[in-house]
């Protein structure tokens, strides 16, 4: 498990949410923003092996949904993960986009693609807007040319009222040839590319879902959405990061992380290009979205670049838009820091600096940030907990229809999120964020009569659960261990890596000798293939049959200037935790409790 502090600067309301739910997944490519489906390029070709499927998505109220969406994989055999709403798929102008779409429902789909012209079909069965796959194993290919940018969406082509409300839809985002940072062909919607975010509205209505489960008739007109989620997840999942192990089958969170517009290098870090956001809507309502904090500007719509008759700039400001079912919009946004809010400009206003009174302490927690400043925390008193990490402002972004602001009419939840605005300097201060990982796999090693007492997901936390590890072999030296395997953290940015460490060494058979065990821990560095100790402890057991000695071990620190050489590039850490004792004669058991790794990370 990975717990993360956030700033937090919101009604106490919306701050409960987010202080209860905020934690951090493990990570991956892109933690925060839009994550391209890239598909197979060969030459110009860009191939897209999708698989119609089943499968489920979690709310926050405790249930599930039936799902239909998509898999996406290499080749067509092959089905990789169920996921909702389905890949986004990601092409460049003028490539031939080709996708292979293999069904496994027990009805027949097929995929449209609104916005491109010239798509033509392979294989499959004539259907009223598209040929289709048959159920059970049936095949049809599809191939346009994607001769414009911009954000389209494909969706089933197949009884769509009912397909598309399943969620067999997503979105399809084509970018300028020769310019992937300009939204469309046109350099007024430049962008900056560390920037880019999508939030794909939908709704759902569990009665038709648990109907298509069930078999029961199929009725859309007793459509009654309860769900309202954004990138298949209700508030306040959709502030989760891309990829959250708990979220197996919804990979996209919808936090809009950013900072301010800045174009003066004595201010600080200078940040003069606007982030880009594509909002689509793939539900059958429209969606009266609204963000607040700071207008968007439109300059995409369905697709189109939004201009004159004659290619000149019609972008318009906008603070709220209900998009049509069916519909894209392409908005930039640059935040304007108004009044300066920096530790460079520390008061603009001797009144602005608030006082203890101005701060709202609730269980020795704060629901407001303690300064109105960007990058600046105020002092509390002591014993408080500060959620202001480093300054940073939140603003809700969420549908302006109330009952769409609700997990199953229960507030707040629902099609809701949030933008986030960091200091320009970053979350840097008062440091970096802490991250603390539970192994996720555990390995035994060596020889002897090994025994799984306890699910590995026990040692996340220090309790009576371990896990144990037998010996009994009558060789010297006697010698048993394990190791936890680390997976999903950052390839690079680990600082301060630290591991905990709670275990137990127990004889098993009475002796006259007296008993003794070194137990080492150990990390694993990948430079060098070799096993590093980090703390050794001896003469555990030395007290008779039953006793055992039980040891706690925090905060040892990995050795070295550089804690990366501990981090595979697959983002792979191993710690191993062995006991060995000099006397063939005496078998022993080895039981770990509580394993972390703690590192902090931007």
């Amino acid at each position: 498990m990975f717990d993360r502090v956030h700033t937090t600067r919101l009604s106490v309301a919306l701050a409960m949410a987010l202080t209860t739910l905020a934690i951090a997944p493990a990570a991956m490519a892109d933690p925060i923003g839009l994550q391209c489906s890239d598909g197979i390029l060969a030459g110009n070709t860009r191939t897209f092996n999708l698989t119609a499927d089943k499968g489920t998505m979690e709310t926050p109220d405790g249930n599930s949904n039936l799902m239909w969406s998509y898999r996406q994989t290499g080749t067509v055999a092959s089905p990789g993960a169920f996921q909702t709403p389905g890949p986004i798929l990601c092409a460049n102008q003028d490539e031939v986009v080709h996708v292979n779409l293999t069904n496994t429902l027990s009805e027949a789909t097929s995929v449209v693609f609104p916005g491109q012209k010239g798509v033509t079909t392979t294989g499959g069965a004539a259907g009223t807007f598209a040929r289709e796959a048959a159920a059970t194993n049936g095949t049809v290919s599809y191939e346009f040319t994607a001769s414009s940018p911009g954000t389209f969406v494909y969706e089933s082509g197949t009884d769509p009222a009912k397909q598309v409300e399943m969620g067999l839809a997503s979105a399809l985002i084509v970018r300028p040839d020769t310019h992937p940072t300009w939204a469309y062909g046109a350099a007024r919607t430049e962008f900056n590319s560390d920037n880019e975010y999508i939030l794909i509205l939908s709704e759902i209505d569990p009665e038709l879902h648990s109907a298509v489960e069930n078999g029961e008739p199929y009725d859309i007109q007793t459509l009654h959405n309860r769900y309202f989620t954004i990138n298949g997840r209700a508030f306040p999942d959709t502030l989760q990061d891309n990829d959250v192990p708990w979220l197996p089958t919804q990979p996209y969170g919808s936090l809009v992380k950013i900072k301010p517009f800045n174009d003066d290098p004595l201010r600080g870090p200078l940040n003069t290009l606007p982030s880009l956001l594509r909002i689509v809507n793939l539900g059958l309502d429209p969606h009266p979205f609204h963000p607040h904090g700071q207008s968007l500007r439109q300059v995409g719509n369905d697709g189109h670049l939004v201009a004159t008759t004659s290619g000149g700039d019609a972008a318009t400001e906008r603070f709220a838009e209900t998009l049509p079912s069916g519909a894209t919009e392409d908005y930039l946004l640059s935040y304007t820091d108004q009044d300066n809010f920096s530790p460079s400009n520390p008061s603009p206003g001797a009144d602005a600096i608030p006082g203890y009174q101005d701060v709202a302490i609730k269980d020795a927690n704060t629901w407001y940030s303690g300064s109105p400043y960007l990058g600046t925390v105020g002092d509390l008193p002591d014993g408080t907990v500060s959620q202001n990490l480093c300054g940073a402002f939140y603003f809700p972004w969420h549908s302006h229809a109330l009952n769409e602001f609700a997990n199953f009419e229960a507030a707040f939840g629902g099609m809701a999120t949030m933008l986030r605005v960091d200091p320009l300097v970053g979350c840097a201060d008062p440091g970096l964020v802490t991250r603390t990982a539970a192994p996720n796999s555990v390995t035994l090693l060596g020889s002897g009569n090994s025994a799984l007492l306890q699910n590995v997901n026990a040692l996340a936390t220090a309790d009576g659960n371990r896990y144990t590890v037998t010996s009994n072999l009558l060789t010297s030296p006697r010698a048993t261990d394990w190791y936890g395997q680390f997976n999903g953290v950052p390839g690079a940015g680990v600082q301060n890596l630290k591991v905990a460490y709670t275990g137990r060494n127990r004889r098993l058979i009475g002796s006259t000798n007296t008993f003794t065990c070194s137990q080492l821990v150990r990390i694993f560095r990948w430079t060098d293939n070799t096993w590093v100790t980090l703390n050794s402890q001896a003469n555990l057991d030395a007290r008779g049959t039953n006793a055992g000695n039980t040891i706690a071990l925090t905060n040892l620190a990995a050795p070295g200037a550089n804690d990366q050489v501990y981090v595979s590039g697959a983002g792979q850490i191993r710690v191993r935790v062995g006991c060995s004792a000099p006397n063939p004669n005496q078998a022993f058991t080895q039981a770990g409790d509580l394993m972390q790794i703690t590192y902090d990370a931007p």
